[in-house]
């Protein structure tokens, strides 16, 4: 089983969460009542603007230690969701780095979707990300296309640091070509934020193999690859994170943790690649979708990137939301938002390709 995280903390560190609500209930109820002047760089609507000013405050506030006491592990939360959408639990147990994932939809379906979820590297997956992942396997059935998909439990930082979630992912996607039998043109890859930053460090792996990870030769292409808001750098001098759902100050926090001793490279870090890195890339994927949201604190640095990776692969796709923020087609789910932009255009893409 996959390494847990400490979900032990102290009588003060629970007391301090309570809080750490509260002062976010006052600061954002102080940004509820100047809602009405706030600035042009803010969600268009109040119940976005309240939402992510919460999320802002109360996550700004606690240590990653209470954020994943509350948050539980993505084995739980899989549990939970499961039991409330009346549908059996199915895992399965990678033996390297004793890694664990859980099915969402049929594993004998036509196409299989390797899942890796985001929240900087030290929160689990969540509900939203398997109610996502269903979607998108009601969506592609309306069409009459089988869609399965498997969310990786990776271990959270700090507990373990990089490159073991980057093996995780390798791991599993070796284990499903070889123990699952599974081609790898049946095969699409997917991420949001620090999951999303895993499916370019994997697509970087097959490429150029990671000298801490062991090699996956693949007999041909995957059939595609999609990374929602991915971290593409690991600068951190953002104009303004007032569209976000966390502060600048606990991307800092969750960048160190989940770095540790290492240093950024080009695996970590799709900033440090060039046009040259990604030649060839159309041996080891047939497409790649990237979406970002327009006024999100990290656009400018995904776009950046998705300049250098158009100059090395012409069907590679940048799809901007222009109304939504950081990961939204995940993290909107949690919130009890509608469906938005790149949720929209991620099931007309994924489903187009099956």
């Amino acid at each position: 089983m996959a390494v847990t995280p400490n979900s032990s903390i102290s009588v003060w560190q629970k007391t301090d969460i309570l809080l750490a609500v509260v002062e976010g209930l006052v600061k954002t109820l102080a940004a509820a009542i100047y809602a009405p002047f706030r600035g042009p760089n803010t969600p268009k609507t109040f119940k976005r603007h309240i939402s992510l000013t919460l999320g802002r405050n109360v996550i700004g506030r606690l240590s990653p230690q209470q954020m994943q006491f509350i948050r539980g592990s993505t084995e739980t939360n899989y549990v939970a969701w499961t039991k409330s959408h009346h549908v059996k639990p199915q895992s399965v147990s990678i033996p390297a780095h004793d890694t664990q994932a859980f099915w969402i939809g049929n594993p004998d379906a036509a196409t299989t979707m390797l899942y890796f979820h985001g929240g900087g590297w030290g929160m689990p997956g969540s509900s939203g990300h398997f109610s996502f992942a269903s979607a998108l396997i009601a969506t592609a059935a309306a069409s009459g296309k089988s869609l399965a998909v498997l969310v990786l439990s990776y271990d959270l930082a700090p507990a373990k640091r990089y490159p073991h979630q980057l093996t995780q992912c390798v791991e599993l996607l070796r284990y499903v070509v070889t123990d699952l039998h599974k081609s790898p043109s049946q095969i699409v890859l997917g991420g949001d934020s620090a999951g999303g930053n895993m499916v370019l460090g994997t697509l970087s792996h097959l490429l150029h193999p990671h000298p801490a990870i062991e090699p996956v030769k693949l007999a041909t292409p995957l059939r595609a690859a999609f990374a929602v808001s991915p971290i593409a750098s690991f600068d951190t001098n953002y104009a303004t994170d007032h569209q976000d759902p966390a502060p600048t100050s606990t991307i800092k926090v969750w960048l160190a943790n989940y770095l540790g001793a290492s240093v950024t490279d080009r695996w970590n870090d799709p900033s440090k690649t060039d046009v040259a890195w990604w030649h060839g890339v159309e041996n080891v994927v047939t497409q790649i979708l990237i979406t970002v949201a327009a006024n999100e604190m990290m656009a400018a640095d995904t776009q950046a990137f998705a300049a250098t990776l158009k100059g090395a692969f012409d069907r590679f796709t940048l799809f901007t939301a222009q109304n939504d923020f950081h990961a939204e087609p995940t993290i909107g789910i949690d919130l009890g938002f509608p469906e938005s932009e790149a949720s929209r255009m991620l099931k007309s893409w994924v489903v187009e390709r099956l």
